[in-house]
């Protein structure tokens, strides 16, 4: 699969890969551009286009329909309310580093564009953001390569394995320090 990826990737097909996901096709592209190609500024700075058009329309969409945003949103109800604590707790540092934590990208957006978010700070912060974003991850690919685009294609496709083993792991540590508490009291 990675081989078939490899010989057909360019900057069209990472452009419409920023539209949908990013991450992945920013590794890549970094990859490629180590290999000499593909040029770094332009993946890193074509990323940020095809997510900027996309994080756009997600806001607009967000803003301007919110009835059908809220079915949407419907979907997403776990993120949706980390988001709504994240937006009063740290505002505006959410639309920067939102790219950064899998899963809650979307409903962040739209319940950013719901909120009816002054346009012009979503756009200043958004930017910021997919900077940080575009390079971190072409770097990352450029630097390391096929390793982070094997950890990121099993982070993706074992994400609920993983997080079913985080939660396992802190119940454990937590009953465990409840039975060392216990203990201690007797």
């Amino acid at each position: 699969m990675l081989d078939i990826i490899y010989n057909n990737f360019s900057y069209p097909v990472l452009f419409i890969w920023s539209l949908l996901e990013g991450e992945t096709g920013l590794v890549l592209g970094g990859f490629l551009s180590r290999e000499g190609r593909l040029d770094f500024a332009y993946v890193a700075a074509i990323a940020f286009c095809g997510a900027a058009i996309s994080d756009t329309l997600l806001y607009t969409f967000g803003r301007f329909y919110e009835s059908k945003a809220n079915s949407v949103l419907g979907r997403y109800q776990s993120q949706l309310d980390k988001v709504h604590i994240w937006i009063r707790k740290y505002g505006g540092w959410v639309i920067i580093f939102d790219r950064f934590i899998y899963g809650t990208h979307i409903p962040s957006i739209i319940l950013i564009g719901m909120a009816k978010y002054d346009f012009k700070k979503f756009i200043l912060l958004e930017s910021i953001g997919l900077g940080l974003w575009s390079v971190s991850f072409t770097s990352l690919g450029y630097f390391f390569g096929k390793e982070v685009i094997s950890v990121i294609q099993f982070a993706q496709h074992n994400l609920l394995v993983i997080i079913i083993l985080v939660i396992v792991f802190f119940l454990y540590k937590k009953r465990r320090d409840i039975t060392k508490v216990e203990k201690t009291i007797k």
